[in-house]
């Protein structure tokens, strides 16, 4: 699970990667920002990769790491 920062509307959101048992079949897949659906970067994978919005208590997390 990582934090990730959408270029175009600045929301910060959470991608977490699901990986398949098949060597040698990576590919790039699209990194998609929950909030305005915006394709911010391609990633390669060898199964996909899913975002999701952040709930309260990651955002104040977030937040907060930022003011330090």
């Amino acid at each position: 699970m990582e934090y990730e920062k959408c270029n175009k509307c600045d929301e910060y959101f959470v991608i977490t990667e699901h990986k398949l048992q098949m060597p040698g079949t990576k590919e790039r897949e699209p990194i998609i920002c929950p909030y305005c659906k915006e394709i911010n970067y391609e990633r390669v994978s060898n199964g996909w990769w899913n975002t999701r919005k952040l709930t309260e208590e990651e955002k104040e997390k977030i937040t907060n790491s930022n003011q330090d």
